[in-house]
């Protein structure tokens, strides 16, 4: 793996053989379509397609939501594929001890090959079924240099259950976020103070309260994984989006609250002064007490590696690295920066083939990210993925605390990945 400048990047890498170290992963799409209360999943696939998600099932609690259907090589060529699905959703359905509200028939790779009439099958099972809702949907790793890979699909088929409605709440969606944001959040707190209330779909133990979703004025898109999900919403519900990613840049949250206070015609600005003011000084308390340790960033940590890197550089921390997989489109401006002023930025693909060889085992980073302690394996890593619950000014602050609490503790980034319940 060549230890090559930022300004001689060439992003995207070249295709290559990709390295997948235990410590990638995430939220897969067992893990995220479990967000939806009272649904249940079939997963149609050979037998080696479902390991997968039952190992994502039982390391993540909701083995008893998922179900499958091991088809074989002779169901394929018999032509009775199709009425396979449906015959097994009768026999699921006895089997369960209740009927869920939402039924997800997820296909692997081999689907896209088939050439199977899922909307058939699920008029069918429609016809059949009339109080359940069932969705099509995939886990096939071919699509994931696609526009619509299974991740952005799956937030589509989610978010796609919502009905049209006829009431409007002073209600705000939060899209892209795995988990809900605490009640003390500047986003939350600025909101309510206003009359506002926001939502997370993890807020919601039933469907029928998952669908007043429905009801919100606006979604906040905060990971690019729901944008389409958004765009979707617009379009069949009426409910417009502001596409505002997390980002731990404070001029950036001030932008974003102008935004905000425009839409709701109310001011978020002044109030979130405050919060601003705190969000800098918590910035110069971490810079004072890890100096000069060299911090690297991990892609899977943080939705935008390269604007987190050009505000701990601008706030004098020392930036050794970012591991990341390529340079997306809302990242773009910020990489052109980093080159510009910071060039001895390394920016490193941990999915090269050339990760195996651990180029960086040994060197003293602060990490940001548990595959960046993989790959150097530094016990001092920030046990964080995509995000997690962070968001705003307040999001910034933790993030600090994070860092300090990684730079003076000692990590076991095995045990990080266990509790993390990755699946590759």
């Amino acid at each position: 793996m060549s230890k090559c400048s930022m300004i001689n990047l060439s992003c995207p890498a070249e295709p290559s053989l990709h390295y997948v170290s235990p410590a990638h992963g995430g939220w897969g799409v067992v893990r995220i379509a479990a967000l939806v209360p009272e649904s249940h999943q079939l997963f149609v696939c050979p037998f080696a397609c479902g390991r997968h998600g039952a190992l994502g099932g039982e390391q993540n609690g909701i083995k008893d939501r998922i179900s499958y259907l091991f088809i074989t090589e002779s169901d394929i060529v018999s032509g009775d594929f199709e009425q396979l699905i449906i015959d097994s959703v009768d026999e699921l359905f006895e089997a369960l001890p209740k009927i869920p509200k939402v039924l997800f028939i997820f296909t692997s790779c081999l689907d896209d090959l088939l050439g199977t009439d899922h909307e058939a099958i699920l008029a069918e099972l429609d016809r059949k079924f009339p109080h359940v809702k069932f969705r099509h949907c995939t886990m096939n790793p071919i699509s994931l240099d696609t526009s619509y890979p299974p991740g952005v699909t799956i937030e589509m088929n989610m978010y796609g259950l919502l009905g049209r409605s006829g009431v409007k709440r002073k209600q705000i969606n939060i899209l892209g976020s795995n988990v809900s944001f605490d009640a003390e959040c500047d986003l939350k707190t600025l909101l309510r103070e206003k009359g506002w209330s926001v939502s997370h779909i993890s807020d919601h133990d039933s469907f029928e309260s998952f669908k007043t979703m429905s009801e919100a004025r606006l979604n906040i898109v905060t990971a690019p994984i729901a944008l389409k999900s958004a765009q979707q919403m617009e379009r069949e519900l009426g409910i417009p989006y502001i596409a505002s990613y997390v980002n731990h840049t404070p001029k950036a949250v001030e932008n974003f609250y102008e935004e905000l206070s425009e839409f709701i015609e109310e001011d978020l600005v002044a109030p979130s002064k405050g919060y601003h003011i705190k969000a800098e000084e918590k910035l110069a308390w971490a810079r004072s007490v890890i100096g000069d340790q060299p911090i690297a960033i991990d892609f899977q940590a943080i939705i935008k590696p390269f604007s987190l890197a050009l505000t701990l550089s601008e706030h004098g921390f020392n930036v050794g690295m970012i591991a990341s997989d390529g340079v997306p489109s809302h990242e773009r401006a910020a990489f052109d920066v980093l080159a510009k002023k910071y060039p001895d930025i390394l920016v490193e693909n941990p999915l090269a083939h050339e990760a195996v060889t651990f180029p960086f085992e040994g060197e003293q980073y602060l990490c940001i990210g548990f595959d960046c302690g993989y790959m150097t394996g530094s016990d001092k890593v920030v046990n964080i993925m995509e995000d997690e619950g962070l968001y705003g000014y307040i999001g910034i602050c933790r993030l600090m605390d994070m860092l300090v609490e990684a730079y003076t503790g000692k990590a076991n980034v095995q045990e990080m990945i266990k509790e993390a319940g990755l699946i590759i």
